[in-house]
């Protein structure tokens, strides 16, 4: 890489990983239409477990994103024995780690809605997360490869399983919910059952590619000796999974904040959060391709690209999420309304923090860059310090204090949401120019 990577190559990385993060998303809701008509309590049993999962995914997603910075560094240096046992590790681990969780998924999910759920909740939740549960093992194992692929700047193979996931968990849902094709009607328990096989199957085109590609398949070698990188690989995933998951954890602390607000404010939290949730997609994308790209710029020969490289990932990130927050924020009381045309207020209040989302969105454009920038350079122990500081020490309190004791309601709550975003785009930039003062 001996010149700038333009514009295109940059958006080529992006937009597959940007794809497959909206897909996963629709996913989702797709599987709560199949099971809203078994009514409230069924939609509250699987949104418990849902929200479980998607705290524990954000822990474990070291797996996939540590994946990719070690391949991508290995693959930059020509050491094809250390990506092979990147690839090794992490496979090993993933195995460690889904194998306890589905080993105890039983005794998790009783306890689990025991104490977040009343008897029929127990009866719809229990064997859902369960089934989730014993799906853990394929999708982590799923993480590693998908992480393969992308530090050797393949984004487009994941995309391909993930839509193939997708579809057959529709399928499956169809199937197994409401029990079409003569299938019987599993409930929904099904939707879970879905979710298992589809990832089952997901896991297999992923090795058949992997392993039929001329690019990947070199990188699985079993027989390697790969030990003596679990270190590495462990520090890696467990500081990448420590910031994401604590991040998703303020945002659900952030909800027991604003709780004594009423349901009018946690209405408008929903609303807000699915918005967020879009929103967030782009950035994403341009995290994992700087993560990507810079291990590759790091050695003497290429570090002169750095700076500049990073500054092309970052207008690119920051066009995107302006175009696509810019048209959100314009539309904010049609996007309100549409979450909730009932309830006039709800759907008033919710364009006003749509419209502060929309502005945080922009410092995260750049924060998401940076800390994509910093987990390449493997800088992930001062990113957890920075995410606990901002988010527990500004945030939160921060939230408490404006939408709680100074009265601004929910609004004060998102207000604190948006000095969160330039606390943590401030932070990363400070840290990154200073890293390149001592190199």
């Amino acid at each position: 890489m001996q010149q700038f990577m333009s514009y295109q190559q940059i958006g080529k990385l992006a937009l597959p990983v940007i794809a497959a993060q909206s897909v996963v998303l629709i996913n989702g809701m797709i599987d709560l239409a199949f099971i809203a008509p078994y009514g409230t309590e069924a939609i509250a049993a699987v949104s418990i477990a849902n929200a479980l999962c998607a705290v524990l995914f954000n822990f474990l997603e070291g797996f996939r994103l540590g994946t990719t910075v070690l391949v991508a560094e290995a693959s930059a240096g020509n050491n094809a024995p250390k990506a092979t046992a990147a690839v090794s590790s992490g496979l090993f681990l993933a195995a460690i780690t889904g194998g306890l969780f589905a080993a105890f998924a039983p005794i998790i999910s009783h306890w689990v809605y025991r104490l977040a759920g009343n008897a029929p909740m127990q009866y719809y939740g229990t064997e859902y997360l369960t089934v989730w549960l014993w799906a853990l093992p394929f999708i982590l194992f799923s993480y590693v490869l998908t992480g393969l692929f992308r530090g050797l700047k393949d984004t487009a193979a994941p995309l391909y399983a993930t839509f193939v996931i997708c579809l057959l968990n529709v399928c499956l849902d169809y199937m197994l919910v409401c029990g079409g094709f003569g299938f019987p009607s599993l409930g929904v328990k099904g939707a879970a059952w879905g979710t298992l096989l589809a990832s089952l199957a997901g896991f297999g085109i992923l090795i058949l590619l992997a392993v039929k590609k001329p690019l990947t398949s070199p990188y699985l070698e079993c027989k390697q000796p790969f030990f003596t990188q679990v270190p590495e690989y462990i520090a890696l995933a467990v500081d990448i999974g420590l910031n994401t998951g604590s991040t998703l954890l303020a945002l659900l602390i952030f909800v027991c904040i604003i709780k004594p607000l009423g349901p009018a404010a946690l209405a408008v939290h929903q609303i807000t959060l699915q918005v967020f949730n879009l929103a967030y997609l782009p950035a994403l994308g341009f995290l994992i391709t700087a993560s990507i790209i810079v291990p590759q710029l790091l050695t003497p020969l290429h570090n002169h690209l750095l700076v500049p490289t990073v500054c092309r990932i970052g207008q690119m990130s920051f066009g995107v999420v302006l175009l696509t927050s810019g048209l959100v924020f314009i539309f904010s009381a049609t996007v309100s309304s549409f979450f909730s045309p009932a309830d006039k207020q709800v759907a008033a209040q919710a364009a006003q923090t749509i419209r502060l989302v929309c502005a945080g969105q922009l410092f995260s454009a750049i924060y998401m860059v940076l800390r994509g920038v910093l987990t390449g350079c493997k800088d992930t122990r001062f990113i957890v310090y920075e995410g606990w500081v901002s988010g527990y020490l500004i945030f939160l309190p921060l939230a408490y204090l404006l939408a709680i004791t100074s009265g601004y309601g929910i609004y004060g709550g998102y207000m604190a949401f948006v000095a969160w975003c330039i606390t943590d785009c401030g932070v990363l930039a400070c840290r990154f120019f200073h890293r390149q003062r001592l190199l």
